[in-house]
């Protein structure tokens, strides 16, 4: 199973969002990107909830564009009321994160851009490793399990 990753951002700031998908692409991780993930015709609000409540990790690409986007602050709701693991990266400087994220530990992305989407391929790789390794061993356990079942018949 891939570990799942949400990105949240504005449209407007889709240059940064396309070369984030291009460092994310791995077997392992399967990355939410509206604009991709979503066919023509579909339900695109549904879509995004869903995807939202199965992410493993929600990112947020937090910009004065994002700030007064129409999805971006409901998004962060969403996330927030599932309880989902939130990784904000914020794309310019000055920005604060909005009220109920402000706690949050983000990644200062201004200051070097390119860094920083290195860290977050490294971030996101050795979390999916680490899914598919739990994984692994669920599988193995109730293998081992089934066995000794079949086994006392």
């Amino acid at each position: 199973m891939a570990y799942k990753v949400f990105i949240s951002y504005s449209t407007n700031d889709f240059p940064i969002v396309e070369h984030a998908r291009r460092l994310l692409t791995n077997p392992a991780v399967e990355v939410f990107i509206a604009e991709y993930s979503v066919s023509p015709g579909s339900q695109l609000n549904n879509t995004i909830v869903t995807a939202i409540k199965n992410c493993d990790l929600f990112v947020l690409l937090w910009s004065r564009n994002s700030k007064f986007s129409e999805y971006v602050p409901q998004e962060i709701g969403i996330a927030r009321g599932n309880n989902k693991p939130m990784l904000p990266i914020i794309l310019e400087d000055g920005l604060q994160l909005p009220g109920f994220i402000k706690e949050l530990k983000y990644l200062p992305a201004y200051r070097d851009p390119a860094e920083s989407l290195i860290w977050l391929q490294q971030y996101i790789f050795a979390r999916a490793e680490k899914q598919q390794q739990t994984n692994a061993l669920v599988l193995l356990g109730l293998g081992v399990a089934l066995a000794w079942l079949f086994s006392r018949k």
